[in-house]
C-alpha cells in the first residue's frame, strides 16, 4: 500500500511539474512580448536621449575647449616668470629661473648665489670665478688672471695653468689660475703649494720657499704640507665628522707638545676661518 501511495505521489507531483512548467512558459512568452515593447520603447527614449548626447557632448567639448585654452594660458604665463627671474647678482638662490642673469652659482652645503655664470662658457672670455659663500657676490666672469676661476688651463693666461686649490669630498672645490701644479714647475728649489684664503674662498698654486706658511695657513695634507708649514706640521682639521682639511699649526699629538696638551685646530663653518692646532 505503502509503495502504491509512493508511486502515485510520484507521478501527481510529475504532472503538477508539468503543468507549473507549460504556465511558466505561457508566461515567459507574456514577458517577452512586454520586452519586446520595452525594446522598442526604449529604443526611441534611446535615441532621443543619444540625440540629447550629442547636443550635450558639443556643449562639453566647448566648455573643455576653453578650459584647456584657459589652461595653456596660465601655464605660458607661469614658465615666463619663471624664466625671467627677478633676482639680482648677488642674491641667494636655488635654480637659474629665480636669477635675472638665468645663473644661480650654487656651491654644495654652503648654497647658491645669482652671478654672471655658472661655467666657463658663460663667458666672453676667460673664465667663472665662484662666488664667495660667506657673502654676498655673486659669481663673476674674469680674463684668466692670476687667481680668476677655471675650469680648465684654455681660458688661462699664457704661462698659468688651472688647478685645484681646495677640495672638499669633491663637492666643494676652488679651482683657479696658478704658476704650477707640481714641485717640478718651480725651480730654485721652491716648492708648489696652494695658498689658500678660504674666508674669501679664493686661492692660487704658487711656487714658494719651504717653511714660508705661518701658523693657521691652509696647507696640502696629502702633499707637501709639513714642508710648505714653518713649524714643519700640517695639522689635521676635522669639519664635521664630513672632511679633512689642513691648516699650519704647533701638533698632531701630545708627544709633539713637550708635556703639554695638543688643542685639535677647528674650521669656523660661519666665516670659513681656519685655525691651526696648538700647545697648551
Amino acid at each position: 500500500m505503502t509503495n502504491k501511495l509512493s508511486n502515485y505521489a510520484l507521478t501527481l507531483f510529475a504532472c503538477l511539474g508539468l503543468t507549473l512548467s507549460i504556465t511558466a512558459c505561457g508566461d515567459s512568452s507574456g514577458d517577452d512580448d512586454v520586452g519586446d515593447d520595452d525594446e522598442a520603447s526604449g529604443t526611441e527614449d534611446t535615441t532621443e536621449s543619444d540625440s540629447g548626447t550629442e547636443t550635450e557632448t558639443g556643449s562639453d567639448d566647448g566648455e573643455t575647449g576653453t578650459t584647456t585654452e584657459g589652461e595653456t594660458d596660465v601655464g605660458e604665463t607661469d614658465t615666463t616668470e619663471e624664466t625671467a627671474g627677478d633676482l639680482p647678482n648677488g642674491a641667494a638662490c636655488t635654480s637659474d629661473g629665480e636669477c635675472m642673469s638665468a645663473n644661480c652659482y650654487v656651491v654644495p652645503f654652503l648654497g647658491g648665489q645669482c652671478g654672471e655664470c655658472n661655467e666657463d662658457a658663460d663667458c666672453d672670455a676667460g673664465g667663472c670665478t665662484a662666488p664667495n659663500p660667506f657673502e654676498s657676490n655673486g659669481s663673476t666672469c674674469n680674463m684668466g688672471e692670476l687667481g680668476g676661476g677655471c675650469e680648465s688651463s684654455d681660458v688661462c693666461e699664457d704661462g698659468l695653468t688651472c688647478g685645484n686649490v681646495l677640495d672638499l669630498l669633491g663637492l666643494i672645490q676652488i679651482n683657479t689660475c696658478g704658476n704650477c701644479e707640481t714641485d717640478d714647475m718651480c725651480t730654485d728649489d721652491q716648492i708648489c703649494a696652494p695658498l689658500v684664503s678660504v674666508e674669501e674662498f679664493s686661492g692660487v698654486n704658487d711656487c714658494i720657499d719651504p717653511g714660508t706658511l705661518e701658523q693657521d695657513a691652509f696647507c696640502n695634507l696629502e702633499g707637501n704640507g709639513d714642508n710648505a708649514c714653518a713649524s714643519g706640521i700640517c695639522s689635521t682639521i676635522d669639519i664635521m665628522g664630513l672632511a679633512e682639511v689642513g691648516a699650519c699649526g704647533q701638533c698632531n699629538s701630545d708627544d709633539d707638545c713637550a708635556g703639554d696638551t695638543c688643542v685639535a685646530g677647528e674650521f669656523v663653518l660661519d666665516s670659513g676661518m681656519l685655525v691651526g692646532s696648538t700647545c697648551q
